[in-house]
């Protein structure tokens, strides 16, 4: 079954239901068939709406609780997992994809979250989901992932006076989410996301980007796979669509008659493909950058994440992508994705002039693309050139958030500068004051009774810094006896306090 299985635009039930009509002629079979789906599409149950779209759902269900269904594990978990993720869902997670879902467990319906795959090797994420209850008293999030109280754990539930508030933000490799229980028979949950950098918690500390949000609906080991709108609350809700458009899943509409422009919208896409810089060294351990561009036909960017494969054009085997970077690569005003592949694993040799790359759009259309490649000769396993251009992959990724910290790191500079700056000036005061203490050091002198002293000059390389606070009679400069050239901030016997290398000897008069 394809990944999408259908999109936001779907067609209206009525039409689901005349196609199917039309398609089974009179048999009694086929009625039988009919009437079920009918039967299945009119049954109370439970939907999902966003703007003008309403989309009928099937809780996944099973026979364990929520709890052992998600799976959530950590080193201090048993079993234990060292990623602080979901190890019971991988099967249906998808790599830069929310999804989201209704569980119907052993202890009631749960609300279920998760963003992103474990282990896909993408560079983690960030999502805000305010969400409101109809009754918000009525259940708690009974997996909360992360939920543990550590310095490493940025994300947040909070409770709101109808909901709740929750940040969620992974590192690469890892996954995150939730479980909410018990939703009851009766409910609406509404959910106002907030993706990539519209989240709380976007490149704090970590970065990446969902590039598709998913509603599932049916059987546990093979669900359909509604996408959604990144930008638009929507409701969960118990009851029917009624006479509102409804969105359907290609299970639904496989008996539609197929029409022109069925046929042409399943032509593979020819994409523009580009390795850059267009040279590659087999031996490099390093990533190496592949450019699809898009035109007014084709827009790069909506190449499903999990879908991608790239490897030698007249080979067998393929990778997947380690990053997806949006960039405008050639200039010209549209936005291309570049991915970035680990070199190694891609399969190419000495021997590979071409290389391709195919993969599906959101809509589950094919896309393909191919390119010439040049091999270095005797290319060193870390080739400097390489390493520079990944080093320019990493700048670009990281441009806009230095750009974001730059009037911080100016203010702050500012700041380092004045107090500097003020920390200088009190020095200077304090030399100073060591320099010309004549009305002090009289003062002082008035204090206590005994003659004036002067120390001798000391021979010596060093400007040392004497000890001592004595307080004797005289008001001479002492200057260190020893090393360096101690300039005594006191005055008559014991150790001045100048700066030599040893404590100065004031001789007293």
């Amino acid at each position: 079954m394809s990944e999408r299985d259908s999109s936001i635009d779907g067609i209206e039930r009525r039409g689901v239901l005349a196609a199917l009509a039309t398609g089974i002629g009179g048999a009694g079979v086929a009625q039988r068939t009919l009437a079920r789906q009918v039967d299945a599409l009119d049954t109370p149950g439970y939907v999902v709406e966003q703007g003008d779209h309403c989309i009928p759902i099937t809780p996944l269900s099973g026979d364990e609780t929520v709890e052992a269904f998600y799976d959530y594990r950590t080193p201090y978990t048993s079993p234990s997992g060292a990623a602080y993720s979901s190890y019971g869902t991988t099967d249906l997670q998808r790599p830069e994809t929310s999804i989201c879902f209704l569980y119907d467990g052993p202890e009631g319906l749960s609300l279920v979250v998760v963003h992103d795959e474990l282990n896909d090797g993408t560079s983690g994420g960030a999502v805000t989901f305010d969400l409101g209850f109809e009754n918000p008293g009525r259940g708690s999030w009974v997996v909360g992932d992360d939920d543990y109280d550590a310095p490493s754990n940025y994300d947040t539930f909070d409770r709101t006076a109808d909901g709740w508030s929750v940040d969620w933000t992974w590192t690469d490799g890892r996954s995150d989410g939730g479980a909410y229980r018990p939703l009851g028979e009766e409910f609406a949950v509404t959910i106002d996301p907030a993706f990539n950098r519209a989240a709380a918690l976007y490149g704090d500390p970590y970065e990446g980007e969902i590039t598709d949000w998913q509603v599932l609906s049916g059987d546990r080991s093979d669900p359909d796979r509604v996408s959604l709108a990144l930008d638009e609350p929507l409701v969960v809700r118990t009851g029917t669509c009624g006479g509102t458009t409804t969105t359907t899943t290609r299970r639904e509409t496989t008996e539609e008659t197929t029409t022109e422009q069925d046929d042409r919208q399943s032509e593979p896409i020819s994409a523009d493909v580009t390795v850059v810089p267009g040279k590659v060294n087999p031996r490099s351990h390093g990533r190496l950058p592949v450019v699809v561009r898009s035109t007014d036909q084709f827009d790069a960017t909506t190449l499903a994440p999990g879908s991608v494969a790239f490897g030698p054009e007249d080979g067998t085997k393929r990778t997947s992508p380690v990053k997806r970077i949006r960039t405008d690569a050639d200039g010209d005003g549209r936005t291309d994705l570049k991915l970035l592949f680990r070199t190694d694993a891609t399969g190419i040799d000495r021997d590979t002039d071409r290389v391709q790359l195919t993969g599906e759009t959101e809509s589950g259309r094919t896309v393909e693309g191919s390119a010439e490649v040049r091999i270095v000769p005797n290319g060193d396993e870390d080739d400097p050139e390489e390493d520079e251009e990944e080093k320019e992959d990493e700048k670009e990724e990281s441009s806009e958030r230095e750009a974001e910290e730059e009037s911080e790191g100016s203010e702050q500079a500012k700041k380092d500068e004045d107090e500097t700056k003020e920390d200088g000036n009190e020095a200077e005061d304090e030399e100073e004051g060591g320099d010309d203490n004549g009305d002090e050091r009289e003062d002082e002198a008035e204090e206590d009774d005994g003659g004036d002293d002067e120390g001798e000059r000391g021979g010596g390389d060093g400007r040392g810094g004497g000890q001592g606070k004595s307080r004797g009679k005289g008001n001479g400069k002492g200057r260190g006896k020893e090393n360096g050239r101690g300039r005594g901030k006191k005055k008559g016997k014991e150790n001045g306090k100048g700066r030599g290398g040893e404590r100065g000897g004031d001789e007293d008069d």
